[in-house]
């Protein structure tokens, strides 16, 4: 009996230790909503890049400009830029849908280089509006 509480009172802390050693790091989810001028921007695909890992997720804007990442993001800072809309998948005989820039948005906002907008990622949820002005 005591040789068990002993095993039981030393084998505790070494399960604890091992399952928090594999969580890996942090992590947030990312929605939020694209304004362009104070009105809601749709026609393209958001993107958060990490200049720190290389790592981020993309996802196309609704209508309204709102938009959810499909993957949680390692908690830190974000470049936030533009790209094309992805396409839906098509079939393989189908051509490539074309891509298209709206030019009525300053350059800036379609490249990680350019970006003027960063956000930071915290654990958890994260609700984010992005301004793009002109």
């Amino acid at each position: 009996m005591i040789i068990r509480r002993a095993f039981i009172a030393l084998a505790l802390p070494v399960v604890a230790i091992s399952i928090g050693c594999n969580a890996g790091p942090a992590t947030g989810t990312v929605a939020g909503q694209v304004l362009f001028d104070g009105k809601p921007y749709g026609d393209a695909a958001v993107v958060f890049f990490s200049l720190t890992s290389g790592g981020g997720d993309t996802a196309n804007l609704a209508e309204d400009g709102s938009f959810s990442l499909p993957t949680k993001l390692v908690v830190g800072d974000y470049r936030v830029y533009l790209a094309p809309k992805l396409a839906a998948p098509t079939g393989d005989d189908a051509p490539p849908a074309p891509v298209k820039t709206d030019n009525s948005l300053p350059d800036k906002y379609w490249s990680e280089s350019s970006t003027d907008i960063t956000v930071t990622v915290a654990p958890g949820e994260n609700n984010v509006i992005i301004e793009l002005k002109r």
